[in-house]
């Protein structure tokens, strides 16, 4: 229920399942989360029939261990000799596909030696954490993924509002005049400002404070 509910969060997609249609395996939401062992052993043979070679197809079985949390995906990736980089990868995505410690996934996407791919699911799933600004402008500027998903930008310019109302402008004006890019994020940018003004007048009207002065 954990990862169905999580699955809804993210759109009805997991980065796994991507992973899983990445390899071949169709309609990935019909074998995992497995529900029994029987239904564990068909996700491992699907992932083994799969079309990745060996080293990814371990990487895969590595993610399911990790639901465990008792450390043996550890002992999986000393004796399968998965690089450090792939293991770390596939950490930086259970760790977004379950919600569980956003922040250490942010952490490991800042190594340089990780691939970029999937950075719109991934700027979306740190989104969904509590106080998400900093994180995505941390993970944006370390990883240095391509943006150039509507919603990415988006996403990236509310979150630099966050901490600096001034960045947000800056980055807007990045983009050409005659972009709609331009315009569409100057006003996002507008309307959050109008929402905070209009929270904190809400907030001072209601605080006790003022009641009671």
């Amino acid at each position: 229920q954990q990862i169905e509910r999580r699955r809804a969060d993210l759109g009805d997609v997991l980065i796994f399942d991507i992973l899983l249609s990445s390899g071949g395996i169709r309609e990935p939401d019909t074998v995992f989360p497995p529900s029994d062992v029987e239904s564990l052993v068909r996700l491992l043979d699907a992932i083994e029939s799969s079309h990745y070679d060996a080293l990814k197809k371990d990487c895969l079985v590595y993610f399911l261990l990790k639901w465990h949390q008792d450390g043996r995906e550890d002992r999986f990736q000393v004796e399968r000799c998965i690089p450090p980089q792939f293991g770390s990868l596939a950490d930086a995505y259970w760790h977004l596909d379950t919600g569980i410690n956003i922040p250490r996934a942010v952490s490991i996407l800042a190594d340089a030696r990780l691939n970029r791919d999937y950075a719109s699911r991934i700027i979306y799933a740190i989104s969904l954490a509590p106080d998400s600004a900093p994180l995505i402008v941390r993970y944006i500027r370390t990883a240095k993924p391509l943006l150039t998903e509507p919603d990415d930008l988006d996403i990236y310019t509310l979150a630099l509002a966050e901490s600096s109302l001034r960045e947000a402008w800056l980055f807007q004006r990045t983009f050409n005049e005659t972009d709609p890019t331009r315009s569409r994020l100057l006003k996002k940018t507008l309307e959050w400002c109008l929402s905070r003004k209009f929270a904190f007048s809400l907030f001072r009207v209601l605080s006790p404070n003022e009641c009671c002065s």
